[in-house]
């Protein structure tokens, strides 16, 4: 009898911890979807997926910070016949610096990948899952969701969007059979930094020396995924941060961020 393929569709696959979530997926019998703008690199990761469903891998290029992407995306899917029963809500940017000084560009498109896409992929194939009573949603959000943080205001907003959204549409498709769990990284040895447009090589050298190497976050994730949890925070000191943090007022928080992030640049 030929086994049934399960699809997981995870965003932002090309490289960091998407890549992660990927390669362990796949070593864990799991299809992938592979979806982000780099196609190369995306093949790249393709080629590198080993499992019994890694054959039936398909990269499918999206800019998910793009107006309808998340539809466009859903679309091809179901075109293709791709029945995803594990969606990770990787893909994410964030910008740095005051708020006064940023670029109205940056913002919209980090607001449209981090919250617009996120939400309408988890309706579009929520409601899949839903049809079907069974599946899983792994969303990524951020440790800096927990707090309102200077100098990432506008990322620290959208992170903490995605974990207040990620619980209550858990509270939702529970009845269905449906687990939603939140992930909650803090700094990551990925491109995040130069990404965000940070320059700054103190700044730097503290967050690497800080971070976490991608595949250790996947693992966290996934792990707390499979046991059903509502969310996890990646990494003790992290946890240990948050602990300390929802014990001070909420203006507590932001103005110690901003007194240690001014002593960086």
């Amino acid at each position: 009898m030929q086994s049934v393929i399960k699809y997981a569709l995870v965003t932002g696959a090309s490289g960091g911890i998407g890549k992660e979530f990927a390669l362990q997926l796949a070593a864990d019998g799991w299809a992938i979807v592979l979806t982000g703008r780099n196609v190369a690199k995306l093949e790249a990761v393709k080629s590198a997926l080993k499992g019994s469903g890694a054959a039936a891998s398909v990269v499918v290029p999206c800019d998910l910070s793009a107006t309808g992407a998340a539809e466009r995306l859903h679309a091809v899917c179901a075109e293709k016949g791709l029945a995803v029963d594990l969606l990770v809500n990787n893909a994410g940017s964030g910008v740095f610096g005051a708020c006064l000084d940023l670029e109205p560009a940056g913002i919209e498109a980090m607001v449209n990948l981090n919250i617009s896409a996120l939400t309408n992929l988890c309706a579009l194939f929520g409601k899949d899952m839903k049809a079907r009573g069974t599946g899983r949603i792994l969303n990524v959000g951020s440790f800096a969701g927990l707090n309102a943080t200077p100098y990432f205001a506008a990322y620290a907003a959208t992170k903490s969007y995605v974990l207040n959204y990620s619980l209550a549409l858990r509270a939702e498709l529970k009845p269905a059979g449906i687990t939603v769990t939140c992930l909650l990284p803090g700094y990551v040895r990925t491109d995040f930094d130069d990404n965000a447009g940070i320059e700054n090589p103190r700044y730097k050298n503290f967050s690497n020396s800080n971070s976490m190497d991608a595949d250790a976050v996947a693992t966290v994730g996934l792990r707390a995924l499979n046991h059903g949890k509502p969310f996890v925070i990646a990494g003790a000191r992290n946890s240990f941060a948050a602990f300390f943090f929802g014990l001070l007022p909420k203006t507590a928080a932001p103005a110690i961020m901003k007194k240690f992030l001014d002593s960086l640049v």
